[in-house]
């Protein structure tokens, strides 16, 4: 146990010096050593799922297939990559996935670059270049760049409007160096990206005339510097700030310029030297946001200016952690504040207890809450279409609780039964907007509806594995959720009246959610790889009536042959039950497509 948690204590810390960059060396191990490794990984290690399973508008080919989910494996195995959707839901940075793992085998350990590069129907295209100039124990310099495009055109449901073409060119590029000295580590970096894409949608109402044609451009920049202090350093700490700059090129038509963000962040924290497992600390995190409004000319209201108030959020954690080989426990308190129109402060448990069962099974407990930006760019990268004149209000969760046993009862088989309780105040969920009218504009753009939340969650995890032939992935999610509206300008504006009506949904969220993934592979080179994935439940508030939207249906295969320990190629074929259909209101996915690509590692 205490070795497992070293492992994942050091990954951790690898994730915040060098994040996005080239993973690093792993060690080669036996079958029957790997067997018995993965039974008790399995056992132990967290869930990089952290959050419900969101079908959102990502990347390129999101306008082509629904984010593949999964869990980080143990051992080497291919990742199902579906091509523009990142197998991982994105923070606040783009996902760029470590190298010699997109679409093949290939070991990557002793390598220090990768490049992807793959192109199929649609003008469907995608790209990854890393590259590390430094990599020694103590420095490292890595540079990566990520490119994903299409522009293709898609149908809609009604044969009136015929096919649109939906474009989408999206890049960004890294920057990244840390050095470890002694009695800590430091690490400077950057990243620039920029999306350019267009509001292709269905306008709610036909007979408004909509810009679908002018591309939107997104820009982002960010710069980072962080110390942490060493494992053996007499007391632990970690200190970083952050700078990040979003702006949009137009507001709500390209005859009006749009808005900037700015958002400075602070982290840092302290904890006593670990004495038997036992510790106490704290963190600190701080984000202070300024705006630039866009120019909205007779489109205005005091509204608009408003939602781009600056503002400021603050967490205080204190914590005390124990471990030993009974148990794992973290008892702490979020301290926090929000400034926007007004301030609020208010408190919820930091709590994570796990609890071994035998020797395969594990209890585990999260009760926590915290804050939510809401930033622009961050609700740009999980919906590129949410409406540029309006900057949402943070959220601020008092509670969120998730309950479960994790079991590898034998070698290859591993489930998660789980069950979760949030309350969230100004939660975030997406409508299209029938309000906002503009000669020649943007007409389809997502608004922000932002209730008091309650969610009710379920759900099971099933992951079998025989002898690196053969594996399989199935998850299930049950959502249910209730509402109090806040009644707001700002809600009243963003939800289009949708205060008025007593059965709200989650709009633009699934209520139930199903991933399922098999992986064969029948020869050493060849792996075939299918991966369905299923949304149901979701609705769209139009015209004051919930209009429920059709069940999403998205099976792939993916072939990948690896020749040699450097240099692998794949075809992936997207769609293959010929569905219509769309992640949000009127925006219709890509029709069946097919990519080939390849990838090296040097």
């Amino acid at each position: 146990m205490r070795k497992i948690q070293v492992v994942m204590i050091t990954a951790l810390l690898s994730g915040m010096i060098l994040p996005g960059f080239a993973q690093e060396p792993g060690k080669n191990k036996e079958d029957d050593e790997r067997e018995r490794a993965d039974r008790q990984q399995n056992l132990n290690r967290e869930m990089t799922l952290e959050r419900e399973y969101d079908p959102i508008m990502q990347d390129a080919a999101k306008i082509n297939t629904l984010p593949v989910v999964r869990e980080v494996n143990v051992s080497k195995r291919p990742i199902v990559y579906s091509d523009y959707a990142v197998p991982v839901l994105t923070g606040k940075e783009m996902n760029v996935l470590p190298a010699g793992t997109f679409m093949t085998d290939v070991e990557h350990g002793k390598r220090n670059g990768y490049l992807h590069f793959a192109g199929g129907m649609l003008m469907n295209f995608s790209g990854d270049f890393g590259y590390h100039l430094l990599n020694t124990d103590r420095d490292k310099l890595g540079i990566s760049f990520s490119h994903r495009s299409t522009n293709g055109n898609v149908k809609f449901s009604t044969d009136s409007i015929g096919a649109r073409k939906a474009e989408l060119n999206e890049n960004i590029g890294r920057l990244g160096f840390s050095h470890r000295f002694d009695a800590a580590t430091l690490s400077l970096g950057g990243s620039f990206g920029y999306s350019s894409f267009n509001y292709y949608g269905l306008p709610v109402a036909p007979a408004v005339e909509s810009d679908s044609t002018t591309n939107q451009g997104n820009r982002y920049i960010n710069v980072y510097a962080g110390i942490a202090s060493g494992e053996t350093s007499s007391l632990g700490y970690h200190i970083g700030v952050d700078y990040k700059n979003f702006n949009q090129k137009y507001a709500l038509s390209d005859v009006y310029a749009g808005m900037t963000e700015n958002n400075i962040g602070l982290n840092l924290g302290f904890s006593s030297p670990a004495n038997d497992g036992r510790c106490f600390g704290v963190d600190l995190k701080m984000n202070v946001l300024t705006y630039t409004e866009p120019v909205l000319g007779d489109y205005r209201t005091v509204a608009d200016s408003a939602t781009f108030d600056n503002r400021y959020e603050a967490t205080l954690s204190p914590y005390y952690r124990m471990e030993s080989d009974k148990l794992r426990l973290l008892l702490g308190l979020n301290l926090m504040l929000v400034s926007q129109n007004e301030t609020d402060v208010f408190v919820s448990p930091n709590i994570t207890l796990d609890v071994p069962v035998a020797n395969w099974s594990l209890f585990y407990l999260n009760l926590g809450g915290g804050i939510e930006s809401n930033t622009m760019y961050e609700l740009s990268r999980l919906n590129r279409y949410i409406n540029p004149a309006f900057a949402p209000d943070a959220s601020r969760t008092w509670a969120d609780m998730k309950l479960g046993i994790r079991s590898s009862a034998s070698a290859g088989l591993w489930f998660d039964l789980f069950a979760g309780y949030k309350y969230t105040e100004s939660d975030v969920f997406y409508n299209p907007s029938s309000s906002i009218r503009t000669e020649n504009g943007f007409n389809n753009v997502s608004m922000v509806f932002q209730p008091v939340s309650q969610r009710v969650q379920a759900g099971a995890t099933l992951k079998y594995e025989y002898k690196h032939v053969f594996d399989f992935y199935l998850k299930g999610v049950y959502n249910y959720y209730t509402f109090k509206y806040l009644d707001t300008w700002k809600n009243v504006y963003a939800a289009d009246g949708l205060g008025e009506n007593d059965d709200m949904e989650a709009y633009g969220k699934p209520a139930l959610t199903i991933n399922a993934g098999i992986n064969v592979r029948p020869v050493k080179p060849l792996t075939l790889s299918f991966n369905y994935q299923m949304a149901s439940g979701m609705y769209a508030y139009i015209n004051k009536e919930n209009v429920k939207m059709n069940t999403i249906n998205d099976l792939s295969l993916r072939t990948s042959w690896k020749f040699t320990d450097s240099f692998g190629i794949y075809a992936q074929f997207n769609n293959l039950l010929f569905q219509r259909q769309e992640l949000y209101y009127g925006y219709p996915l890509q029709p069946f497509t097919a990519m080939a690509g390849f990838n090296v590692n040097f």
